[in-house]
Formats: structure tokens, C-alpha cells, sequence
């Protein structure tokens, strides 16, 4: 009896071992190569997370930079406009009369009653900040008309794309407010004096251009 329990004894020892051998032995060694190849990917993973993040934070500030560059062109290019729209250029030698043209208005009775233009002229302008070359003629322009007749000739004054202006304006009423409203076509009396700025092609003196009434 006591061989049987020996013999039982080793029998159950020798499995213990063999269960060791072929179970824990083989979850060693998968925990091992887990090891081996999990704690690095997981440290590579991470590092690759932080250069992600750090991507994005670059091309988040490249989009800004570059929206900011789009405003800033956008603003430019306004700008450019404004500066073109006021700081207009001059009349050069040669160039047709763009204000002659503009503010002419051929009488028809009615919206425009008579009108006259004279031409002064050209003179060179004594100015530091205007350099040599320029001159300065003096445009009159009277109108009998309507209002809106009236109005127009300055906003086509206003409209050309060379230097042109205003000096003086004048408006009178040629009756009084109720016989205007009786005949229901009130008519202005009014005076426009505009200087119209020229480049010219040399300093040499300024000659006379000096015309009559254009109808």
C-alpha cells in the first residue's frame, strides 16, 4: 500500500512538471514575445502621436498665416483701388478733353436750357510737391437747366479717369419757388470752374488754349 502511495505521489509530481512544461511555459514565452513586440510598437504609437499633434499644430498655424496673407492682400488690393480712385492721373499732351467731353450737354429747351464753356490757359504750376511738368488750365462751365441737369455735370466731372477739380460752384434761381412750381419746370442758373491738371511732355512754357462757347 505504501508503493501505491509512493508510486501516486511521483506519478502526480511528474504531471505537475509536464503541465508546467507544456502550459506555463508557452504563456512564458507568449507573454515574452507580447513583451518584445508590444512595448515598442506602443512606445513608437505614442511617439507618432506626438508628432501628429505637433503636425497639426504646424499646418493650423500655416492655415492662419495663410488666411491672414489672403486678408492682407484682399486689404492691398483695396487700398491700391482707393489710392487709384483718388490720386487720379493727369491729362497727358496729346490726350483728348475727357472734361470737355463729360461735361458737355447739348440744349434741348427743356432739361437743359443753353449751356457755355470756356477754356482758360494752361499754366505751369509753381508747387514743390508737383513737380516739373504740370499745369493747371481753368474749365468754366455755365448752365441754365434742371437740377438733375445740373448735378450730372458735376458727377460726370467727377466720373473721368483723369485729374479734374471743382473750384467753384454756384447755383442761382432764375424765379421764385411757387412761379417754379406754376410752370412745373424749374430751371437753375449755374456756374462750374473746374481745374483740369496736365502733364506735359517738357518744362517749356505753357501755351494759350483758350476757346469760345461750345454749344
Amino acid at each position: 500500500m505504501k508503493q501505491i502511495r509512493e508510486w501516486s505521489a511521483g506519478l502526480a509530481a511528474r504531471f505537475d512538471r509536464q503541465t508546467m512544461a507544456w502550459g506555463v511555459a508557452p504563456a512564458a514565452a507568449a507573454a515574452a514575445a507580447t513583451l518584445g513586440f508590444a512595448v515598442p510598437n506602443y512606445i513608437r504609437a505614442n511617439g507618432l502621436r506626438d508628432e501628429t499633434q505637433r503636425l497639426e499644430a504646424v499646418a493650423g498655424e500655416n492655415i492662419s498665416q495663410r488666411n491672414n496673407l489672403v486678408r492682407l492682400e484682399r486689404s492691398v488690393a483695396e487700398l491700391r483701388a482707393e489710392a487709384q480712385r483718388r490720386s487720379r492721373a493727369l491729362t497727358e499732351d496729346g490726350e483728348r478733353d475727357a472734361l470737355l467731353d463729360a461735361v458737355t450737354r447739348h440744349a434741348d429747351g427743356t432739361v437743359v436750357v443753353e449751356q457755355s464753356i470756356r477754356t482758360g490757359v494752361r499754366e505751369p504750376v509753381d508747387a514743390p510737391m508737383a513737380g516739373p511738368g504740370i499745369s493747371r488750365r481753368q474749365v468754366t462751365v455755365e448752365m441754365t437747366g434742371s437740377f438733375d441737369a445740373a448735378f450730372g455735370v458735376l458727377d460726370a466731372a467727377d466720373g473721368i479717369d483723369r485729374l479734374a477739380t471743382p473750384r467753384v460752384i454756384e447755383f442761382s434761381a432764375l424765379a421764385p419757388a411757387a412761379e417754379q412750381a406754376i410752370a412745373g419746370n424749374p430751371v437753375v442758373r449755374c456756374t462750374f470752374i473746374f481745374d483740369e491738371w496736365f502733364r506735359d511732355a517738357t518744362a517749356a512754357p505753357a501755351t494759350s488754349n483758350t476757346g469760345g462757347a461750345r454749344p
